[in-house]
């Protein structure tokens, strides 16, 4: 069943590193409409930054392609795997293309700042889907790893793409899932990228890793805090898992615990089948 036809705007965060208190789990398929966002809709109407649909700035039929609780995507991501055998777990909402590829790309590139507070609340809900598990399955989705606190930690934006959008579109995310996961979550904007490189928007695979080797950093001021800690990588979209791998190294060199990454889409691998991230294995 989708999603309804409004996303509520979450609530004004303490400050830009302390999320709000975890509200309750929405129940399944609900999402409460808040007045604020209603009125912004009769006052400022805009259209679907999925469709281009006349409404809402996700229309009931895109937004429902968010519908569902997240799915483990790793296993379409080769930068991902490491030489220790181990796979960070990443899950995602949606696959990167069509209605939903258009409003990532509205949203990131095309001044649709308008669309942050639904995105915000489809990724604090994932969050909250990965600590509370599916309603009746039996499945515990993150394998534990998100009981109790974590830290949840935005990939950091390119100077250029930060400059050229005014804010980090990702930490609105982080603050969200923080908001939303186990009590006592924190969000940080502990990574930064170093030096010059290019946007990974159009690179390839050796490409994406290249730009980012070594670029990734943690905040000299949060290193000491992230000792020990258990983190959530928060990002945009999934494409070859080079930017989440090097947040992830970059976060482990400092001693935190990196428990698994959340992104609102994934790019299907070349020549996999439409809906193969439907047919993923479950987490479990």
């Amino acid at each position: 069943m989708p999603i309804t036809d409004r996303v509520p705007v979450p609530a004004p965060t303490a400050g830009p590193d302390q999320p709000d208190q975890p509200d309750q789990p929405d129940q399944p398929d609900q999402v409460r409409l808040r007045p604020a966002l209603a009125l912004l809709d009769l006052v400022l109407p805009v259209t679907c930054a999925g469709c281009g649909r006349p409404g809402p700035a996700l229309c009931p039929r895109c937004l429902g392609r968010w519908s569902g609780p997240p799915r483990r995507c790793e296993h379409g991501a080769a930068r991902l795997d490491r030489m220790d055998g181990t796979v960070l777990p990443v899950w995602a909402l949606a696959a990167n293309d069509g209605p939903v590829r258009r409003a990532v790309v509205a949203w990131k590139d095309g001044g649709r700042a308008d669309v942050t507070p639904w995105f915000a609340e489809l990724a604090g809900r994932a969050a909250r889907w990965l600590v509370a598990g599916a309603p009746g399955s039996g499945v515990d989705p993150a394998g534990g790893a998100l009981r109790g606190p974590v830290v949840v930690v935005p990939a950091p934006p390119s100077r250029r793409g930060h400059a050229a959008r005014g804010e980090d579109l990702v930490a609105a995310l982080a603050r969200a899932c923080a908001a939303r996961a186990s009590p006592g979550s924190t969000t940080s904007r502990a990574l930064r990228l170093a030096g010059r490189g290019r946007d990974q928007v159009g690179l390839g695979l050796r490409a994406r890793a290249a730009n980012l080797d070594g670029r990734v950093r943690v905040r000299p001021r949060v290193r000491a805090a992230l000792v020990g800690a258990r983190v959530l990588v928060v990002d945009d979209v999934l494409t070859t898992g080079a930017t989440l791998a090097a947040c992830r190294t970059a976060l482990e060199r400092v001693g935190a615990q990196v428990a698994g990454g959340l992104v609102l889409a994934v790019t299907r691998p070349p020549g996999s089948p439409t809906a193969w991230l439907v047919r993923a294995t479950d987490p479990g």
